[in-house]
């Protein structure tokens, strides 16, 4: 029998039910999305473990010290009766005490109020969520899983997923999910995001690594300490965590897939991960599934798009922004007493949903054929950045005048990805503006009526400083394009940057 995690009189409940997920993500109340998640058979389980790595150093309040590392379990179990509850705030406890396990306890509990309350005001002031709710009241609702209970026994192991937090954050923001996989027979482990030797992240190819080498470590600590074994691994990331799945997935044989909650890989950052140790494109040979935000027209998916395996599925949610790939919101609605029909919220029950049915195929005994019907809430993206996706390996492979004669080789191309290429354009805008101006200057040739990569080119002299060139830019662009309140606004910030 399954779980139903719902609300009655305002205080969440687990409710049995005999529906469970099947690999169909579907617009259907049977789904009982809204105001309710469809929960697994096996009840929730979570442990936490406080260790160190004594291998590398970390500096703490002007101390050196062994690296700590707060690992975070959930896992399924056949322990259906309800103990001692465990709360939303013994969840953010943990946030405080990630670096200093001995932190006392009026300063913990100082830590995690003033987060809640935070996090709360923004939802609150930006999503509508239920906006009597206090701080107190959230941290004192029950969460699903129940700290300490054993690990279901099974004749077939479970499969294990390794979770990767955003950056500098803990695994704590994406619970939800955590205790959603896990009700359906998944073990998650995750340890928060953290650079080379502090919380913060400097350098951002150390900044990797480091997340990849913490990975490693809880994985040896799962299988080592721990005496855990599983049946398929895979990974989940959302944010910078996705350049430390990629990494880790080219650099561990034993991935059997990966799922990317609109992870950075994606974006800009994919130039900085390209540069990586261990980067390897070859070795992206496993399935990969990506969820992305609402903002059409803001990547080729670089990292997506240069992916080996023919088993790759790429979703836009469209109801969604970066933010909303965190389980902070949902979970906040869940406590509200009030219903809500809130769009952003809703969404997130479709990250679960795919998440469970991408897990599903690839990663259990009984593997079946990947089928996600997308709907208003989730989106198949279909088109093919493949050859945009080579023209930017080339440039960070070679060089700029490599891929300028690669583009010439395929003008006709080329000259249809005009959209695509002004993309590519805004990834050089800061790292090199060489690169960008060039991408622009043939679609300046190509389309000479268009405004467009004058556009891009003109925000890409304002961005580096070049007022004069970026002003003479910009009014070639709306001579072609008088009325674009774009083109306005550009003109007017420069004027203004002018003075």
């Amino acid at each position: 029998m399954g779980h139903v995690y719902c609300k009655i009189n305002g205080v969440m409940m687990k409710l049995k039910n005999g529906y469970l997920i099947t690999l169909l993500i579907l617009v259907s109340s049977s789904l009982c999305l809204g105001q309710s998640l469809m929960y697994g058979s096996y009840a929730v389980g979570f442990k936490y473990f406080k260790t160190y790595d004594e291998s590398r150093r970390y500096i703490l309040n002007n101390d050196t010290i062994s690296r700590p590392l707060l690992l975070h379990f959930w896992y399924p179990s056949d322990d259906q009766d309800k103990n001692d509850s465990y709360y939303f705030k013994n969840y953010i406890d943990l946030i405080s005490i990630r670096e200093n396990f001995n932190k006392p306890q009026s300063e913990i509990d100082a830590n995690s109020f003033d987060f809640v309350n935070a996090y709360a005001g923004f939802a609150k002031q930006q999503l509508g969520i239920d906006s009597s709710m206090t701080t107190q009241q959230i941290l004192d609702c029950p969460v699903l899983a129940q700290y300490g209970i054993p690990l279901a026994k099974s004749d077939q192991k479970f499969p294990l997923i390794i979770y990767a937090p955003s950056n500098c954050k803990s695994a704590i923001q994406n619970h939800v999910i955590c205790e959603y996989l896990a009700s359906y027979g998944y073990m998650v482990i995750s340890v928060g995001s953290a650079g080379s030797e502090s919380i913060n992240r400097k350098n951002d190819q150390q900044s990797i690594w480091a997340q990849v080498e913490d990975m490693e470590f809880i994985l040896h600590y799962i299988e080592d300490s721990l005496k855990i074994e599983y049946a398929g691994l895979g990974l989940f990331g959302f944010s910078t965590g996705g350049l430390a799945t990629t990494i880790f997935q080219m650099n561990n044989d034993k991935v059997k897939a990966v799922f990317s909650m609109d992870g950075s890989q994606e974006y800009g950052s994919y130039i900085t991960l390209f540069n990586a140790e261990g980067f390897d494109l070859s070795k992206t040979n496993v399935p990969n599934c990506l969820l992305v935000n609402n903002y059409e027209n803001f990547s080729i998916y670089p990292f997506y798009s240069s992916i080996v395996s023919n088993e790759k599925q790429l979703f836009r949610m469209p109801y969604l922004d970066h933010n909303g790939f965190v389980s902070f919101w949902r979970f906040f609605d869940l406590c509200s007493t009030k219903n809500s029909i809130s769009k952003f919220c809703t969404s997130y029950d479709y990250i679960c949903s795919t998440a469970l049915a991408f897990f599903n195929t690839y990663l259990t005994n009984s593997p079946s054929e990947l089928n996600i019907q997308a709907n208003e809430y989730i989106i198949l993206d279909t088109c093919d950045n493949s050859i945009v996706a080579q023209l930017n390996n080339t440039i960070l492979t070679f060089s700029i005048d490599s891929a300028m004669r690669f583009v010439d080789r395929n003008q006709e191309v080329f000259k249809s990805k005009e959209n695509e290429i002004n993309i590519l354009s805004r990834m050089y805008r800061d790292s090199d503006l060489n690169v960008s101006v060039q991408l622009l200057m043939f679609n300046m040739e190509m389309h000479p009526d268009s405004w467009k990569p004058l556009y891009e080119l003109a925000y890409g002299y304002k961005v580096n400083g070049d007022l004069t060139l970026a002003k003479e830019t910009v009014l070639k662009a709306q001579q072609l394009d008088p009325e674009n309140s774009e083109i306005t606004h550009l003109l007017e910030e420069i004027n203004k940057a002018e003075k």
